[in-house]
């Protein structure tokens, strides 16, 4: 299962400002935030996406969540979505996100480095 572990965790009003809504493009994808919903007590997020590559949409759902004092993101495993490469790379996009409103450097990740080039560094 594609994830990303940060170092800390942020608050989710930075969390919910930093996560961008506007289309990406990554190659022949097209990748874009469309929701988030959060909870404050204990901290954490469903973030909602689509991702469209050669014309084929898929909807990926993420959960950002504590995992002991680090910050996890990972695919929601109860939605059945193909972990493309581009898939991939929205989760990566996403934890880029959540390193801007404070959650910090990758402490671990198995997405490969050819697909957060340029998004999150090592």
């Amino acid at each position: 299962m594609p994830h990303v572990v940060l170092e800390r965790v942020p608050s989710m009003d930075a969390l919910a400002a930093a996560v961008l809504t506007d289309p990406v493009r990554w190659g022949r994808a097209v990748l874009r935030t469309t929701g988030l919903w959060r909870r404050d007590a204990p901290p954490g997020a469903l973030v909602e996406g689509v991702v469209v590559e050669l014309s084929r949409p898929l909807h990926p759902v993420a959960i950002v969540a504590p995992r002991k004092e680090n910050l996890m993101v990972r695919l929601w495993p109860l939605v059945p979505v193909e972990r493309t490469q581009a898939v991939q790379r929205w989760l990566a996009l996403l934890a880029a996100a959540c390193s801007a409103a404070g959650a910090g450097a990758v402490v671990s990740t198995n997405i490969p480095e050819a697909i957060r080039e340029g998004v999150l560094p090592d």
